[in-house]
């Protein structure tokens, strides 16, 4: 096994794109840095994808840009191992790493020991998937698209989502900043108002591969037990389905136990178990 890594994307969409292409619900959010525009998010320089392959054949990638927790797609273990060994030797600051729970098991050994860290499980995760939802019809109010002057305060609710994540917090707010302004762009933000008042808000990635992942979902504190979330993820994913997508895609954190009724009242169903672990 070898591994290789560039700082040209279209290198790397020609060496690895077709293998991240073969499942797009698993590998979408590398397929979200690879290609979507917008996934390119902002950060301390370029990012810098790795990816371990074996006569040819690529096994696994990882997507390196700081200051963020790498990604990595579900690959063998000892692809695993070797992946973490090179990027331990040349990106050490890594804060971190999350993907399929097996796969990142064995990168984060591998990675502490040569970088001399601690790999601490944090976040455990299930991927799941939606392919049909029905709208909720009886939730008072209404959804409509986000506008360019509620990008700021919609990053800073979709920034509160992330608190656990161990990120900065100004680096989860320049990330959802970008990420708000382009959903707004694209028709893909929505919020929903009740008597002249905005409930929560909610956005969606553009399609890739015909799979489309939401992101990010917020209703205010004073409105959370009215059914919002289920209404505003429930929204979301029927526009994305009704707009050609074959499938939505959604990460659920097991600590948030409430939310695991939400995504599985809209239609979301367990496909894979990922873990995130920290370094230090």
């Amino acid at each position: 096994m070898r591994v290789r890594s560039t700082t040209d994307i279209e290198e790397f969409r020609a060496e690895a794109g077709p293998m991240l292409l073969e499942n797009p619900v698993d590998n979408n959010i590398l397929l979200y840095h690879t290609y979507d525009p917008s996934g390119l998010l902002p950060g301390d320089g370029p990012a810098k994808p790795y990816w371990v392959e074996d006569s040819g054949t690529v096994l696994g990638v990882a997507w390196v840009a700081a200051p963020y927790r790498l990604t990595i797609t579900d690959m063998p273990g000892a692809a695993a191992a070797t992946l973490a060994e090179e990027i331990a030797k040349q990106e050490p600051w890594v804060p971190g790493v999350n993907g399929a729970t097996e796969a990142t098991a064995s990168f984060a050994e591998r990675f502490a020991d040569v970088a001399g860290k601690t790999a601490t499980p944090e976040r455990d995760q299930w991927l799941m998937v939606c392919t049909e939802t029905t709208r909720n019809t009886q939730i008072p109010g209404a959804p409509r698209l986000g506008r360019v002057d509620e990008v700021d305060m919609v990053a800073e609710w979709f920034s509160t989502t992330m608190r656990d994540s161990g990120m900065a917090q100004d680096d989860i707010l320049r990330y959802m900043k970008h990420m708000v302004a382009d959903q707004v762009e694209g028709d893909r933000l929505i919020l929903w108002e009740h008597d002249g008042a905005i409930v929560g808000a909610a956005g969606r990635a553009r399609p890739i591969g015909g799979v489309v992942r939401p992101s990010g979902v917020f209703v205010l504190p004073e409105h959370r037990q009215g059914g919002y979330a289920a209404a505003l993820l429930g929204e979301i994913t029927a526009r994305a389905l009704e707009e050609g997508a074959e499938a939505c895609t959604c990460l659920h954190f097991l600590q948030y136990a409430a939310m695991q009724a939400v995504v599985e009242k809209v239609g979301y169903r367990h496909v894979r178990d990922l873990t995130e672990y920290r370094f230090a």
